[in-house]
């Protein structure tokens, strides 16, 4: 069966919850440390939910395969030390004296602390490893980049803890002879830097600018002062580096939710399944004047750094509401004196997110997010329409008196925050228990209304079997309160209107890669720049449409352009070459999947490709791809591949 993706996913939010220092918090009502609770929240945001299982049976698994080659050449492969999974790869030209050399990432599924991996490139069909920097204990070093500072090719990496003797934070080293890299310093950060970048200004000033996910949570709701997940850290000297500023979406910004005006103030104010925003990763552009801080549900944020103290919003990207949002990355194209940016959507969760329009609220459509132990989920019913009936608490059999062909809605107390808001409720019942009290009363479909500061996420609470059993033939659809719909529907109740609500079953996808115009113009008056989407490609199997998936992972991770072609590292589809000639229209030219190795079955299970990195040479237009089973791959594009 398909393998879900628990040991990368979790490992990322592990690194980062036991990165953080354990703040002191009063205990819950229920004896449960409120830390310990957010601790496993967050780290469920990316271990698997039953809502991301298919109800189809899955395809069996399949046999290991040999490379496939659409347009591409293999020149040369390293499979680097099996010690850890690989990470990350950065490529970097030495100039005459070294030459060039790929620098590979490891990731901390073995929490082995492995480090960066030094590989000589300058034979491509040859690449040699001749070495390992970094190395430490308890440690993930996953993300790598390399920038001449004056006279120094100075390598960073972002560290993130993943055991006790770890640490967390940016390590600078003197790679000026890549042969013999020595350490120059290390800055602790407040939790482990997932990714980074770093530039070097007009004057000489250099600039490291790190992704700290999760912050601000720990800051809202457990009265610690981390700061924000965007640090700017001046590294003009690489031995002594200090921080200049932080910045979060929550404490810095009046960037609107998602189904609403107001500002984000909540980490799981997001969209769909797993909604949550927070910093993935970073990157500087326009010689360090510019960020694009990719925030997970918030969309893109293009930041003004130009004063360092005091990063401004210049503009962002949005999803539509029936999206998964996942920002996880971007890369900026620039062409015809058009700006446009490139996203990276690591949706994981093919689960299709339902929309919900109701007539309080004209023709204005919200997201919802199925509930993953629903036996008759909304994608497999199809759509619905029918008149509200709300049931209010909806925790006795006669709140559902009048509920029978109906859309029942119910207020369902998010049991999260119990313990961590001082003064939250106790939930008066279990949401499993509303859903079987609006099956029996012969509801149509059941509408939780969540109770909480944020927006709607499959929790359950309740028998679960006996839920299963008793609310068949009944899709449920949760929806959440901090958006205008509720309200809408409770005030048209209240003047006796009568009120109807259709629910529209979304499209099974996983993350794919969104393209953006940058614009000055403020579409939706929330007083922020709008990039409006303006193409996307997702013309690859098991992307759109499919809920029954074999054995990999088929979602898109990075991208990097080189002329008018993109080069996006897609895991189990390994390196797919996109024409952008026309941005809004990117067609598929080329595509390298590395053999499937059993290598690390111990974590991954099925033999499939994993490539997770993507480089490109842009003297030889050689890309450079990091598998984290295999190890990394030389490979040249030719024909339609290659730039025109």
């Amino acid at each position: 069966m398909r393998r879900a993706r628990l040991p990368l996913w979790s490992a990322i939010a592990l690194s980062v919850l036991i990165s953080i220092s354990q703040p002191t918090a009063p205990a819950s009502a229920d004896g449960a440390d409120p830390q310990a609770r957010a601790d496993r929240r967050l780290q469920g945001v990316f271990g698997p939910v039953a809502a991301a299982e298919p109800t189809k049976p899955l395809a069996p698994a399949a046999p290991t395969e040999p490379a496939q080659t659409v347009n591409f050449e293999i020149l040369g492969h390293e499979r680097l030390l099996k010690d850890e999974v690989h990470g990350d790869v950065f490529f970097y030209d030495h100039g005459d004296r070294f030459g060039k050399y790929a620098y590979v990432g490891s990731w901390g599924a073995r929490c082995s602390g492995t480090g960066i991996n030094v590989i000589n490139v300058n034979d491509p069909t040859n690449p040699r490893l001749v070495g390992i920097l970094g190395s430490h204990e308890g440690e993930t070093h996953e993300d790598v980049v390399v920038r001449r500072m004056g006279r120094t090719d100075v390598l960073g990496i972002g560290v993130q803890q993943c055991g006790r003797r770890g640490r967390n934070g940016l390590e600078l080293w003197d790679v000026t002879d890549p042969r013999h890299p020595f350490r120059l310093s290390f800055l602790e950060t407040p939790g482990g830097v997932h990714e980074l970048d770093m530039a070097v200004r007009p004057g000489g000033r250099a600039i490291a600018l790190l992704a700290v996910p999760f912050l601000e949570f720990y800051n809202t709701y457990l009265g610690q002062q981390y700061g924000g997940e965007l640090r700017i850290v001046d590294v003009t000297k690489p031995r002594r580096p200090s921080e200049i500023t932080d910045w979060g979406v929550i404490a810095d910004a009046s960037v609107p939710i998602p189904s609403g005006t107001r500002p984000f103030r909540s980490t799981f104010q997001g969209l769909g399944n797993e909604a949550v925003i927070f910093d993935h990763s970073v990157r500087a552009a326009d010689h360090g004047m510019t960020a694009y801080v990719s925030w997970w549900d918030a969309g893109v944020l293009k930041l003004d750094i130009s004063r360092l103290t005091n990063p401004s919003v210049l503009g962002r990207t949005t999803f539509p509401v029936d999206a998964d949002g996942s920002a996880h990355s971007m890369t900026p194209y620039d062409v015809g004196g058009t700006r446009y940016v490139l996203t990276n959507d690591e949706d994981v969760n093919p689960t299709p997110v339902p929309t919900v329009l109701s007539s309080a609220t004209g023709d204005r459509s919200y997201g919802g997010v199925e509930m993953w132990w629903a036996p008759s989920p909304l994608y497999s019913v199809g759509p619905l329409e029918g008149r509200v009936w709300d049931a209010g608490e909806g925790c006795a059999e006669r709140d559902y008196r009048h509920a029978e062909g109906k859309v029942v809605m119910a207020d369902a107390v998010d049991p999260f925050y119990h313990g961590i808001i001082e003064g939250w409720p106790r939930p008066p019942c279990k949401i499993g228990e509303q859903a079987i009290l609006a099956a029996h009363a012969g509801a149509i479909a059941f509408l939780p209304s969540l109770v909480s500061p944020d927006n709607a996420y499959p929790y359950f609470q309740g028998r679960r079997r006996e839920v299963y059993r008793e609310t068949e033939g009944m899709p449920i659809v949760q929806i959440s309160r901090i958006d205008h719909q509720v309200r809408a529907i409770r005030d048209a109740l209240e003047t006796g209107e009568r009120v109807t609500v259709r629910l529209e079953p979304g499209v099974p996808d996983l993350g794919y890669l969104r393209v953006y115009r940058e614009s000055t113009r403020d579409v939706d008056g929330d007083k922020l720049p709008d990039f409006r989407q303006v193409g996307a490609f997702n013309d690859l199997r098991h992307v759109i449409g499919d809920l029954s998936l074999p054995p990999g992972d088929w979602e898109i991770h990075n991208t990097e352009v080189n002329a008018d072609r993109a080069y996006s590292s897609w895991y189990s589809h390994g390196i797919v070459a996109l024409d952008l000639t026309d941005p809004t229209d990117p067609s598929l030219v080329g595509q390298f999947v590395p053999p499937a190795t059993r290598r690390f079955s111990g974590i991954f299970g099925d033999p499939f490709p994993l490539v997770w990195g993507v480089a490109i040479d842009p003297e030889t237009g050689l890309v450079y791809a990091s598998d984290m089973r295999s190890g990394l791959w030389i490979v040249r594009p030719i024909r339609e591949a290659a730039p025109g």
